[in-house]
């Protein structure tokens, strides 16, 4: 009992020097009364209509906030980046005091402020006068910037960091979207140039397919890569603003033409001509008088042709989609049906039972390995105008795999058919004029998983 009381009590001792060493050291410690840093000036960015850029020496640089979004005011003329110019409201907003070098300075020059750098003016609503930051030199060791206020002989410091904030040419501004369309939007999209001409258009449950030179499904997930790059694509460059003569461009004829169908109607299209460098190319919107350059990861995805857009998969299935399956085999007909229970967790999940010939239940596991097979098969050759379907084991199929999708109404069902011919596998598939080479082993497979469930 003595040894416990001993221990307690040493540490006590032990706590309590540690407490009187933390008062000891904070007590040490000099008071920070920081105070919050002043801000430069008050700007509600949200009623802002102009702002003016005027750089020593260079270009100045006048938005106009209209109706529609931000424009380049004279001499350009021209739609503006809204993105660019909130970013530039947003710095002035938030601008803040880092120290007061000066209250009345005598010499403007020792800040490089007798002619300003750069001078930022925001005019806003209600306003007659626009307020207007001045900046000068970078302050020595480079960690603040020289700014004032045209009504203030106060000379100040802000973040240098801030300095490219504000040092912009007239392009940087420039609304760099050529068609400024969405991906989603597109429902036709049709494309000519040396790479072939060929169309596609959008069917139920976002599925792509050809309607020129032949019908075939396309790979959805491909088109869509395609679109996006169509969507992100940005002119790095402006060839000319308004071209009288399209032939140094390549233009007269195109080499390439994108026509894009949208949902509300409208039909863009983009030309693209000649390249002034590498990687790079000459393109316009059709009509347009402006002719930009644009970097060459579009015209690099075209050159790839039809083929790369073709859907190669058998089928693109995912499973949770489907709730249905009707296999045929040898004169067999089998069906499969999944059901949502809950789980020990209370989660809905897929239970998957066979409702013919007979009842029984399936693993799901299985099922979702079964129908992962059909994805794994890939078209080792396109055989676009086919011969009759005794050709290729189709007119008696060796299997038929019909899928249902009782929870997307767009897609509906689909099917797909195996025939074997001199020890070569073939497919075909709905609203798909072209029969499919498969792997031989690849069919064997997938005929064999629905066998066993």
């Amino acid at each position: 009992m003595k040894g416990t009381f001993l221990k307690t009590g040493l540490a006590a001792l032990v706590l309590a020097g540690l407490g009187a060493y933390a008062y000891f050291v904070d007590s040490k410690k000099p008071a920070t009364d920081e105070k919050p840093k002043q801000k430069v000036f008050t700007l509600d960015k949200s009623k802002a209509k102009e702002i003016t850029l005027s750089p020593r020496g260079g270009e100045s640089i006048h938005l106009v906030k209209t109706s529609g979004g931000w424009r380049l005011g004279p001499p350009i003329l021209a739609a503006a980046d809204g993105s660019e110019a909130d970013a530039v409201l947003s710095t002035l907003e938030g601008l803040e005091i880092d120290e007061v070098v000066s209250e009345s300075a005598t010499n403007l020059a020792d800040f490089g402020l007798a002619t300003p750098k750069t001078e930022v003016s925001v005019l806003v609503d209600g306003s007659k006068t626009p307020i207007t930051l001045q900046l000068g030199d970078k302050a020595p060791g480079g960690g603040g910037l020289y700014a004032k206020l045209p009504s203030s002989p106060r000379i100040f410091t802000i973040a240098s960091w801030l300095e490219t904030s504000f040092a912009k040419k007239p392009f940087d501004f420039r609304d760099r979207d050529l068609l400024h369309v969405k991906r989603d939007d597109v429902r036709t999209l049709e494309i000519s140039g040396p790479d072939g001409n060929y169309a596609l258009v959008r069917g139920g449950g976002d599925e792509w397919s050809f309607s020129k030179p032949l019908s075939t499904r396309a790979g959805r997930w491909s088109v869509d890569s395609l679109l996006g790059t169509i969507e992100g694509l940005r002119m790095e460059s402006i060839a000319a603003d308004d071209a009288k003569d399209l032939k140094p461009f390549g233009l007269v004829k195109p080499v390439r033409t994108i026509a894009l169908g949208l949902a509300d109607g409208q039909v863009k299209r983009l030309e693209i001509g000649s390249s002034p460098a590498d990687k790079k190319f000459h393109a316009r919107e059709a009509g347009s008088s402006l002719v930009a350059v644009i970097p060459g990861a579009l015209v690099d995805d075209l050159a790839k042709g039809m083929a790369e857009l073709r859907a190669k998969r058998l089928l693109d299935v995912a499973t949770y989609d489907v709730d249905g399956v009707d296999a045929e085999a040898d004169g067999v007909k089998r069906s499969w049906a999944s059901s949502s229970v809950k789980n020990e967790n209370d989660i809905p999940v897929a239970k998957w039972k066979r409702t013919a010939p007979d009842a029984k239940d399936v693993e799901t596991s299985v099922m979702q390995d079964a129908l992962f097979k059909i994805g794994a098969i890939e078209a080792t050759e396109f055989i676009d105008a086919p011969k009759g379907l005794d050709a290729y084991g189709l007119d008696k199929p060796a299997f038929r795999l019909t899928l249902r999708f009782g929870k997307d109404k767009e897609k509906g069902t689909a099917w797909v058919e195996l025939g074997k011919k001199d020890g070569a596998a073939y497919a075909r598939r709905p609203e798909d004029a072209s029969i499919l080479k498969v792997d031989p082993a690849k069919a064997d497979e997938l005929i064999q998983a629905f066998a066993k469930l």
